[in-house]
């Protein structure tokens, strides 16, 4: 079965939300979420799971700047964040206070630093939104993904839809540098997140004019046993899907093919695209139901469902043999 889960949210334990993290628990058990983890900025939030819900501790590691190298455009700033996901609290040596982070002026230098502490927690690490003010480029992505980092945000519900053109512009623009990453054959997964902050006091927010962080936008629908072992294994493995709303009945990755099929809901129609080295669209088809063959000359095929409001999944790629 698939379990739905968030990998990206915050609570009052971070610098700029205002929830206590109970209160993002019941958001998202509310909603029907499966599994959550707590990210919070610089420190380890752990909680007990409620029934009917796993709860993980995080921690998303964030180092703010002004300056860095390479330096970024004018107008924008160095904010480098990595989470780690599945940490285990017990060897938080902060016992859940803030982690101090040393300035590292490098840009490879301070996400490597922030590996060493998820990996000293125990966790798996993700790179997040690296597209908010250019933080990573494919080469960046590359060298952290010889580091052991293999999962990246492919879409952010909170920081990615703030593309000055479009949604669909960002959403392009995420997509091209997965595309441009996986063509050199760095073999990382897509994730979808919804990066929320603000809860009860979103609307507050909107009232004076200012962007709310809010949740259940993106998430990713992961196949497991729904155990902590079963759950983490599968995301490490690669064994999910990211969504903004579309739901999949059912996905494949065998016998050199990519095969899918779509949960209908009612009202909506779905486009496939198929995907491949530097972004090609392979094939396009209508329907609840899809399959690509990876065709020879090596290389990936990973496929995009849309369905008429414009809320997509994700697949992550099918990779020729070597």
């Amino acid at each position: 079965p698939f379990l739905k889960g968030q990998t990206h949210v915050h609570s009052n334990r971070s610098y700029d939300a205002r929830t206590p993290p109970e209160q993002v628990v019941k958001f998202y058990r509310d909603r029907g979420y499966d599994f959550l983890v707590l990210t919070d900025h610089n420190r380890v939030t752990a909680l007990p799971s409620p029934e009917g819900m796993l709860v993980f501790a995080g921690v998303e590691l964030s180092q703010n700047s002004a300056t860095c190298d390479p330096k970024p455009s004018p107008g924008y700033r160095c904010l480098f964040h990595l989470s780690g996901l599945f940490v285990d609290p017990t060897r938080d040596a902060k016992q859940g206070e803030r982690i101090p982070l040393q300035f590292r002026p490098g840009r490879l230098d301070a996400y490597r630093a922030e590996l060493a502490i998820v990996r000293e927690l125990g966790g798996a690490p993700v790179l997040n939104h690296p597209l908010f003010h250019f933080a990573a480029d494919a080469r960046l992505v590359r060298s952290l993904s010889a580091d052991g980092v293999r999962h990246v945000e492919l879409w952010n519900a909170s920081l990615d839809q703030q593309h000055p053109a479009s949604r669909e512009s960002a959403e392009r623009r995420a997509e091209g540098l997965w595309d441009e990453v996986l063509t050199q054959g760095v073999r990382v997964f897509g994730v979808a997140t919804d990066d929320a902050h603000h809860f009860a006091d979103a609307a507050e927010r909107a009232r004076v004019g200012k962007f709310a962080y809010v949740g259940d936008r993106a998430w990713i629908m992961l196949r497991a046993d729904k155990t902590p072992t079963g759950v983490r294994a599968a995301f490490e493995a690669g064994d999910f899907y990211a969504s903004t709303g579309v739901s999949l009945a059912s996905l494949a990755h065998e016998a050199g093919a990519l095969t899918l099929s779509v949960e209908p809901e009612a009202g909506q129609s779905y486009v496939t695209r198929f995907v491949g080295p530097s972004g090609r669209e392979l094939a396009r088809s209508s329907g609840l139901s899809a399959r690509h063959e990876l065709g020879p000359g090596g290389g990936y095929v990973r496929a995009v469902v849309e369905d008429s409001r414009g809320r997509k999944a994700w697949t992550q790629p099918l990779w020729a043999p070597k």
